[in-house]
């Protein structure tokens, strides 16, 4: 209703016409309210990713595609032995250099394969969003990156004097399992039962294991070269991150 209609209705001193009109004014405007509303939310974007999350998506696949579309055979190779974590260079197997100060970091962010890029890109999407509007951005990026270290110490711990380099975003991936395990139990009552998460994390560690025993030709995994420690190490490293960040 505009302002003249209401100076007449005031003249004519109408109510029952002025009740009418303005209720209709307004059964209005929230029509076009909820039209602009369900306008909005088809304009949104089928996968919504949070900004980290999706950054970090992201900044995997681009790496990867630069190794892989940019370099050569020879500077590929030179790129995971040197980049990615290699145990024997911290205990004279072989030679040390400065990079190798970098390498618990670099390694996170090189893969082996597409397949290998998928499968953790996979879990990303999975784990990711929701531990990132659950503990925030920044301490998501931070809890993926101290899983990570976790776990490239359990594989170190294990493999002291191995010279062959290991690479992935797997060990912190594998904390974000963990964390979505704790925040899963936090919001859903009775998930885990008495027994807690143990028989989870239990199962998930004898996955693991296993895994570092596959040998799949066909797919391009030989026994031995999936870094179970690693893993496992980044998955336990989670729950003790959450403590340490007072999550949990």
């Amino acid at each position: 209703m505009t302002s003249n209609d209401n100076k007449n209705s005031d003249d004519n001193d109408n109510v029952l016409d002025f009740k009418p009109a303005r209720k209709k004014t307004n059964t209005t405007k929230t029509s076009q309210e909820q039209h602009s509303k369900r306008s909005h939310d088809a304009a949104e974007p089928m996968i919504n990713l949070p900004t980290f999350t999706k950054y970090l998506l992201l900044t995997l696949i681009g790496i990867h595609l630069i190794v892989t579309f940019l370099l050569n055979s020879e500077q590929l190779t030179w790129v995971v032995f040197h980049l990615g974590f290699v145990p024997g260079r911290f205990t004279g197997e072989a030679s040390f250099e400065a990079l190798a100060l970098l390498s618990p970091f670099s390694s996170m962010f090189l893969h082996g394969g597409w397949l290998h890029l998928a499968m953790n890109a996979a879990m990303l999407l999975a784990f990711g969003s929701g531990i990132e509007r659950w503990i925030g951005g920044k301490k998501m990026i931070a809890f993926f990156v101290a899983c990570g270290l976790f776990g490239i110490t359990a594989h170190f711990a294990l493999n002291l004097h191995s010279t062959n380099p290991v690479i992935g975003a797997s060990a912190g991936i594998s904390g974000l399992f963990a964390a979505a395990l704790v925040m899963l139990n936090k919001n859903t009552i009775g998930m885990t039962g008495k027994f807690g998460l143990w028989p989870i994390a239990i199962i998930w560690v004898v996955i693991s294991v296993g895994m570092g025993f596959i040998d799949n030709p066909q797919m391009g995994i030989k026994a031995g070269e999936i870094a179970w420690a690693a893993h496992v190490g980044g998955f336990l490293g989670g729950f003790a991150v959450l403590k340490m960040m007072r999550v949990i």
